[in-house]
């Protein structure tokens, strides 16, 4: 026994030596090279340590290394060794499941490869390809598909077959992500004409096999499957793990459970395998097999997959039971992480749990606010609140059950909470961060991302007019703008993370949760009302909040017979003219009273701020009736306009995060009036466009473009120096393929381009058609001009809700403006010209429609501005009564005699 314990002592003793003349050697080799100057080979033999134990716990010997590196490179052959060290490192953070670091390597490594011209490098599969793959699983689809277009472009030159089979097959994938199931299968038959070798047709057939699971066409998901396995003769385990999926979920989809167990557990197998037991491929098969048996309402079963997903992606979570949660320590921006979580509410909310369904569900907004972080495009954030929508709705569902088991308004308070972050986060962080960089904006980081960003949009631009010309779009001219728009996001990528390690606190994510005694507080008077609507699928929740009450929420079906009058009620302002509404007034008043009553179950007080959602952005609701009416008189209709100021907002975050700044002092005003008289472009002529611009200068001091001096290129010059602009002019709202869209006298702005903007605007009148309407995008709002200019940091907008009548617009704008003087109050002035508008004697009673006057609403913050002399008026009328008294005291019948 001694003996023993005596030779297991001598073997660890001569282990330990052994490792410690190991790791002397490695040092005094780099310090040789060191010494050397030798700046490759000293890279190459970091690498060559760290591959004799790759693990998740050795990754910070990357960046031990980088932080050696005691020079920049200067040969070629010092920059190729560089590169390998990021792609490297790129590499293994992938594997571990870091994906957004990993894409910062292979971002810098793809740097390096273009401005060092290196040749003979295979930068499509060791770079491309995997930093594509990364935006994929991220969600960021634009950019993985501007990626794949420019591998497939040069593997087009370079005449490499098997790159271009490859950028085909992936850029299927992202296609497929984005749900374009028929175009993915295009480009896959594309490589599969391509393709010469038997191994890969195979992964074709089952890439193919996925698409029609989702195109639902049972025979030819079984077809592409079979095909696929025939000719993967090397049996390849990742081909036959993904035919095991796809044949899993057609078996799923048929509720064929067991058939689809079986299938799932058998690729369960081969992908750890094939892929390691810590992949997220692996994570991905627990969670089907999870709702396999939540369908065969097994909860137990389904939730012990739920934790074995959670498990396999965070190895540190060791739970005791199935209904324990993981610490949000342990997250990482991963989708499948986000959809186990998901998973797991699901099962909660089934078996009645509602409590720890929400506990989960909003864990899973944690990890979905680190992947938002982690995005550069608004494109793949709104994606992503498409999907958060849907979460916010199931746990405002979850609340008002909580609220009618317990009556304890602490539950409407967190729906209401739900409905709140669900409303234009991403416009939030936007103007969140710029501010903070407002403040910064000394530092050249900031210029040269807002130049980029601006390049950016207008790319953007570009891309999307040639693309909308169709089959006579250039085809050469998409591909050359979509490789600069790579260049650009490239360096944007690159400036991110140069800024994000400078300034770590800038990093903007908008989870603060806000609460009603912080409207109450910040938002709200005694004599003001807050309405918030929340649009579901399933529900309309209308939540209701004054100075000193409980709040409120109100719950409407989402009936055939609702979505109907909405839509009757909308449609009678869709024509051009107004005729529709003139011709039906009856219906309009009927509608608009039953609309009232439904909408509104409270008494709203003097000015009610309301937050829009989905189709109610469109309503104009100071065109709702309040009363039983049988008068068909425009004029004396009971209109909600005559009961309460209405203001709106993006979401009370915004609102309360505007009232903390400060608008930079600036020359008041500046207004654009095209005309487009005998225009070039051929565009309607504004007949009162110039009685418009005379009867605001009446009113208001400041610059006034007219004709062709209304240009974009003067807006571009001038548009950061004014604290009001005023656009009055052609717009279009667009539609889910065309961008909303705005006229200048020589040009169009597009939406894309808008948010490359940076203004400083204090108010934004955009006196104009459709200003305000756009594509509904869930979760984050309607994706109109006005947001694109809020995007772009105009504070305040007067918008429209349909095309204008160039008339009535004039008259509505000059009473606004002469209203804006005397009050200070922007809300108040656009309801005071509407007012007047309505008793003014000179316009017929047709005229009075609402088509004419309820079109444009005023979106922003309700308080005034500091209306100078205005208040001196009323300190010198003050002075004058305190004199007066004085000497009415001192001579007059209350004085002393003489």
């Amino acid at each position: 026994m001694l003996k023993n314990v005596v030779f297991l002592f001598l073997v660890l003793f001569s282990f330990n030596i052994a490792a410690q003349h190991a790791k002397s050697n490695f040092k005094t080799t780099l310090d040789s090279l060191k010494k050397q100057d030798n700046f490759s080979e000293y890279i190459y033999t970091h690498l060559d340590k760290f591959s004799e134990n790759p693990s998740v716990e050795n990754l910070s010997f990357f960046t031990n290394t980088l932080s050696r590196l005691w020079r920049n490179p200067t040969t070629k052959s010092e920059y190729i060794a560089l590169l390998y060290l990021h792609v490297n490192y790129g590499y293994y953070l992938k594997q571990y499941g870091f994906i957004d670091l990993s894409i910062n390597q292979y971002e810098k490594a793809y740097n390096i490869y273009k401005n060092n011209r290196i040749i003979n490098y295979n930068i499509i599969e060791f770079c491309l390809k995997p930093l594509a793959n990364n935006y994929t699983r991220l969600g960021e689809l634009d950019r993985a598909e501007d990626i794949l277009k420019i591998t497939i472009e040069k593997a087009q030159k370079e005449n490499n077959n098997k790159q271009l089979i490859a950028g085909y097959s992936n850029l299927s994938a992202v296609i497929r992500t984005r749900g374009n199931y028929k175009e993915a299968v295009n480009y896959l038959n594309i490589a599969l004409n391509l393709a010469r070798d038997k191994q890969l047709k195979s992964r074709i057939y089952s890439d193919l096999a996925i698409n029609f699971l989702f195109l639902h066409e049972p025979q030819r998901i079984i077809e592409n499957i079979e095909i696929s396995n025939q000719l993967n003769t090397k049996k390849n385990k990742a081909i036959l793990t993904r035919n095991s999926i796809t044949l899993g979920s057609y078996y799923k989809q048929q509720q064929q459970f067991k058939l689809a167990l079986l299938a799932f557990k058998k690729s369960l197998v081969t992908a750890k395998s094939v892929f390691g037991k810590n992949d997220r491929e692996v994570a991905k098969i627990y969670n089907q097999i999870a709702e396999v048996y939540q369908a065969q309402n097994k909860f137990k079963k389904s939730l012990n997959s739920y934790q074995k997903s959670l498990q396999t992606l965070l190895p540190k979570y060791k739970p005791k039971t199935i209904y324990e949660n993981p610490l949000t320590t342990y997250f990482y921006p991963e989708n499948t992480l986000k959809d186990a979580l998901d998973g797991r509410a699901s099962v909660f909310i089934e078996i009645k749990n509602y409590k720890d369904a929400l506990k989960n569900f909003d864990l899973a907004f944690k990890v979905e606010a680190q992947l938002r972080a982690s995005y550069l495009n608004q494109s793949a954030k709104l994606i992503q609140q498409q999907e958060s929508k849907n979460r916010s709705e199931s746990s405002i569902d979850l609340c008002y059950e909580l609220f009618k088991q317990t009556s304890n308004f602490n539950w409407i308070e967190r729906a209401f909470q739900y409905a709140e972050q669900s409303k234009s986060v991403i416009l939030l962080e936007a103007k969140k961060a710029a501010f903070l960089k407002s403040s910064l904006k000394k530092d050249s980081l900031f210029s040269k991302e807002k130049m980029l960003l601006s390049k950016k949009a207008q790319l953007n631009k570009s891309i999307v007019i040639e693309e909308l010309k169709g089959s006579k779009a250039v085809v050469n001219l998409i591909a050359k703008l979509t490789k600069e728009r790579n260049e650009i996001s490239n360096k944007l990528q690159l400036l991110k993370q140069q800024i994000e390690l400078k300034y770590p606190n800038l990093k903007i994510q908008s989870n603060r949760l806000i609460s009603v005694k912080r409207i109450q507080e910040e938002l709200l008077s005694n004599y003001k009302s807050f309405i918030e609507f929340f649009e579901g699928t399933r529900t309309v929740y209308v939540f209701s909040i004054s100075k000193n009450n409980q709040i409120k929420l109100h719950k409407i079906a989402k009936t055939v017979a609702f979505k109907s009058k909405i839509s009757k009620f909308l449609k009678l302002f869709s024509d051009d003219r107004g005729t529709i509404l003139q011709n039906n007034v009856k219906e309009y008043t009927s509608l608009g009273y039953q609309l009232y009553r439904e909408l509104f179950n409270i008494e709203l007080n003097e000015h009610t701020i309301i937050i829009p959602d989905g189709v109610f952005s469109f309503i104009p609701f100071d065109a709702l009736i309040t009363k039983e009416t049988a008068i068909t008189n425009f004029k004396t209709l009971p209109y909600l306009l005559h009961k309460t100021v209405i203001s709106y907002a993006y979401s009370a975050a915004i609102l309360i995060y505007k009232k903390k700044l400060v608008q930079p002092v600036k020359k008041e005003f500046i207004g654009f009036f095209p005309v487009f008289e005998n225009n070039h472009r051929g565009l309607l002529t504004l007949n009162y466009t110039l009685q418009e611009a005379k009867s605001i200068e009446k009113e208001q001091k400041g610059e006034f473009l007219l004709g062709k001096n209304a240009s974009k290129r003067m807006f571009n010059q001038l548009s950061d120096k004014y604290s009001i602009i005023h656009l009055s002019t052609h717009a279009t709202a667009g539609d889910f393929y065309t961008p909303p869209a705005i006229e200048f006298y020589d040009e169009t702005m597009y939406l894309p381009e808008i948010y490359g903007y940076n203004l400083q605007t204090d108010l934004l009148v955009l006196s104009a058609c459709e200003t305000g309407i756009g594509t509904i995008r869930k979760g984050e709002g309607v994706m109109s001009l006005a947001r694109g200019f809020s995007y772009a940091g105009v504070q305040n907008l007067v918008v429209s809700l349909w095309k204008v009548n160039d008339r009535s617009t004039e008259k509505l704008m000059s009473e606004f403006y002469k209203n804006y003087q005397k009050t200070g109050n922007k809300a108040i002035a656009l309801h005071n010209s509407k007012q007047a508008y309505l008793k003014n004697k000179s316009i017929s009673s047709t005229k009075k429609s609402p088509y004419y006057w309820a079109s444009f609403v005023y979106i922003g913050e309700t308080t005034s501005k500091n209306n100078t002399s205005y208040n001196y008026l009323w300190i010198l009328l003050l002075g004058f009564i305190l004199i007066g008294g004085y000497f009415l005291l001192k001579n007059g019948r209350f004085g002393k005699n003489n």
